[in-house]
């Protein structure tokens, strides 16, 4: 998401959101390789890893490590997450970085760059990769709900499932008049 302009001043922000800001210029800057090479040979990429099963749990618990927190993985966990990636083909979860290459938010005219009218729940977990302030948010989303979390990452429904779940029902019920 690029930076909004603030035409009255840039707001101010908590510790939470420079820390997710932090977070997010970090996950650009120095770990963005990886949607790179997917981004643009996903098919090579994911031959390479159907050949190699270790290879693949490599890039998974790569992954798994650096977007939880903290998470106490257990290997059969582990080896659980890279078969769901690894029996249908690698290929097909990698494909989807270059479908989506370059990012909607970059693209002049796309939707991420128009105000979207339909109420959003946002549920902000503390090590999430790409959380932006939520006065960021307000400026392209109708935010309705927005939950702050002090624990739990980029993989919350698997880490925090009640909290995410609590979040969810909250969320509608809120905006879902029957």
């Amino acid at each position: 998401m690029a930076k909004p302009d603030f035409p009255d001043g840039e707001p101010e922000y908590t510790a939470r959101e420079r820390h997710r800001l932090d977070r997010a210029l970090n996950s650009m800057n120095d770990d963005a390789g990886y949607a790179a090479i997917q981004g643009e040979r996903p098919m090579t990429l994911g031959i390479g890893m159907h050949d190699s099963p270790v290879a693949m749990l490599a890039w998974m618990c790569d992954k798994l490590f650096l977007w939880t927190d903290e998470y106490p993985w257990t290997p059969t966990e582990l080896v659980t997450w890279t078969l769901l990636h690894y029996f249908p083909g690698p290929t097909t979860g990698f494909v989807m970085y270059r479908e989506q290459n370059p990012l909607p938010a970059f693209v002049e005219g796309s939707y991420m760059q128009q105000y979207s009218r339909v109420p959003h729940g946002f549920s902000a977990f503390a090590q999430e990769i790409e959380m932006y302030p939520r006065s960021w948010v307000e400026k392209i989303a109708n935010v309705k709900f927005w939950r702050e979390h002090d624990r739990g990452g980029h993989l919350a429904m698997y880490e925090k499932p009640e909290l995410l779940v609590a979040d969810v029902v909250e969320f509608f019920k809120s905006v879902w008049h029957v």
